[in-house]
C-alpha cells in the first residue's frame, strides 16, 4: 500500500447515507481558515476500577465535556462516544473500552466512523514529565514514550500530525530524586492521586474542556496560545 492510499481512507468523504447528517467541522479548513478539532479521545483505562487513576485524566475531560452539554456517552464498537453542540457545528467526544496500551486500532475506527483526518483528532492524556496539573497543547510530535500515542501513530501508518494535549500528573521521587523504575512507576499512574492533586488536576480538566470547545470555534493555534500559558492552582495545605 503506498503512502498516500494509506492515508486517503482519513479524508473526508464526499457521500453519505441518506438522512446523516453533516458536521460542519468536517471538511478540511480551507485556505485562511484556522484548522480545528472534530474528534476528541481521552485516554484512559475502562471499568469503574481505573476510572478515578491518573491513568484516566484525559477521559475526565472528556466526562466533564459531556456533563457540561448534557450528553451521554453510547457504545460503539470498542468506544464511548457522544455529540456535542459547538459555534457552527458539533463535535465528537470519545473514550476507548480498549487499555490504553491497545487504544490505537479503537482511535482509528471512531475517526472513520466521524470522517475525521489526523489533522482533526485531538487526544488528552496524562504525562509523567509534567508538574501536577500542568497542561501543554501540541500540533504534531512523537510519542514521547507514551504507550496510548505509540498505539495511536501505528494504527495510523506512522503519522505523527495530530493534534494532542498532555495534563501534568508528575511521577513518584526519592529524596527529591525522580523515580524511573517501572513498576513503581505502573503503581503511580495506577493509583488515585491525593486529595490536593486531584483538586488541581479538576481544575486542569476544566481548563482543558475549555481550551477544547474555544479549538473548535476559533481554531487550535488560539486555543493553544491561550492555554499553553494557563497556570495550575496551588495546592491548598
Amino acid at each position: 500500500m503506498t503512502l498516500g492510499s494509506r492515508f486517503a481512507q482519513f479524508r473526508p468523504r464526499t457521500s453519505r447515507p441518506e438522512g446523516e447528517a453533516t458536521d460542519a467541522h468536517e471538511a478540511p479548513a480551507a485556505p485562511g481558515e484556522p484548522a480545528r478539532p472534530l474528534l476528541i479521545v481521552g485516554l484512559g483505562n475502562p471499568g469503574a476500577d481505573h476510572a478515578q487513576n491518573r491513568h484516566n485524566v484525559g477521559t475526565w475531560c472528556v466526562a466533564a465535556l459531556g456533563r457540561r452539554h448534557r450528553v451521554e456517552l453510547a457504545r460503539s464498537g470498542d468506544m464511548e462516544s457522544a455529540r456535542i453542540p459547538v459555534e457552527g457545528g458539533t463535535l465528537g467526544i470519545a473514550r476507548a473500552r480498549t487499555f490504553y496500551n491497545d487504544v490505537g486500532r479503537a482511535v482509528v475506527a471512531e475517526m472513520r466512523r466521524f470522517h475525521a483526518t489526523p489533522a482533526q483528532l485531538l487526544v488528552i492524556y496524562d504525562d509523567l514529565d509534567l508538574p501536577v496539573g500542568r497542561v501543554r497543547m501540541r500540533l504534531q510530535g512523537s510519542s514521547g514514550g507514551n504507550n496510548g500515542l505509540k498505539s495511536i501513530i501505528a494504527a495510523l501508518g506512522g503519522a505523527q500530525d495530530f493534534p494532542r494535549i498532555r495534563i501534568g500528573i508528575d511521577r513518584p521521587y526519592d529524596a527529591g530524586v525522580p523515580v524511573r523504575d517501572p513498576e513503581r512507576i505502573a503503581r503511580w499512574v495506577l493509583a488515585r492521586p491525593s486529595p490536593p492533586q486531584r483538586a488541581i488536576l479538576d481544575a486542569a480538566v476544566e481548563r482543558v474542556s475549555d481550551a477544547v470547545e474555544h479549538a473548535a470555534h476559533a481554531g487550535y493555534e488560539v486555543a493553544m496560545n491561550e492555554l499553553n500559558r494557563w497556570e495550575p492552582p496551588a495546592a491548598s495545605s
